[in-house]
């Protein structure tokens, strides 16, 4: 049932895009993209496979991506007042979240706002709030673009319009690039047929309105949340690759260990960063089971 152009109008006028994908009747899904991607991400999975599962995906850009209206000085509490409304305006009650990477703040503030509407809360290769250690673990250049979102955020669409850049071109000539910096388990992944086109058409996507969303959202990953994570008190589990380089899983054990008592980590030695969003699927489609 994919359907990518959805439009709803927001109490504030603004207009939110999402994407539905896999049975229409089947266990719902908010799915929260990575940063500088778009509601186009669970194509990575597709219908058929949705389907397979008994999973209805609903995916939503975040505001100033890909269809997104821009929100000016949101935080990321401002983000579950979006989900509700559009839970609301479809009639569904409780869900479950799956946030990929970047989207991982906000699947905590849900986690930690709205839980009564939450079946379960699954986070893959999820980034946290970006501090200083964080940034020591980082591999360049991401770490450097974390650096300018904390120091210098001005500085980010510039960055972006020239990280967009290097996605422009053959598929076969933007793979080889990437594998000079990018985990095996990824290059692998994203080698498979037609799967760097899925990886890249998300990224278009995210950033066809320009870089002003995406910037602001990789400022929110290095300014102080509005929120905090100790009010988390529902179970998160959390799926990560041992060979991460864009979010080492040292960064997240040390958040566990700090302010989340409640979550479960997952980690496979043979995975990257996109490695375990492809490979662990199965694994990943279980945890998002309505808890009984």
């Amino acid at each position: 049932m994919m359907k990518t152009d959805n439009l709803i109008d927001l109490p504030d006028g603004r207009k939110l895009a999402y994407a539905e994908y896999g049975k229409p009747d089947g266990h719902t899904v908010m799915h929260f993209h990575g940063s500088m991607s778009s509601r186009l991400e669970p194509s990575f999975f597709g219908d058929d496979l949705l389907n397979q599962y008994g999973l209805h995906f609903i995916a939503l850009d975040r505001p100033g991506m890909g269809q997104s209206d821009f929100q000016p000085n949101r935080g990321l509490t401002d983000w579950t007042k979006d989900v509700v409304f559009v839970a609301d305006s479809l009639n569904i009650e409780q869900f479950s979240v799956l946030a990929i990477s970047g989207g991982g703040g906000y699947a905590a503030v849900c986690a930690a706002k709205i839980p009564e509407r939450l079946h379960s809360v699954v986070i893959v290769s999820g980034a946290w709030q970006v501090d200083d250690e964080a940034v020591k673990n980082t591999q360049f250049p991401l770490n450097l673009l974390f650096i300018v979102a904390s120091k210098a955020p001005f500085l980010l669409p510039m960055m972006l319009k020239i990280s967009n850049l290097s996605f422009q071109g053959r598929l076969e000539k933007i793979l080889a690039r990437m594998k000079k910096s990018m985990p095996t388990p990824d290059y692998n992944a994203l080698a498979q047929s037609g799967r760097m086109k899925v990886f890249l058409q998300g990224f278009i996507e995210g950033l066809r309105r320009g870089t002003k969303g995406a910037a602001w959202d990789l400022h929110l990953s290095a300014y102080d949340w509005d929120f905090d994570l100790e009010e988390i008190k529902t179970p998160l589990t959390l799926f990560h690759g041992e060979q991460d380089k864009s979010v080492p899983v040292e960064n997240v054990r040390r958040k566990i260990s700090n302010s989340l008592p409640t979550a479960r980590l997952v980690t496979y030695q043979d995975e990257g960063h996109i490695s375990i969003i492809i490979n662990r699927y199965d694994e990943i489609f279980k945890a998002l089971a309505p808890r009984s």
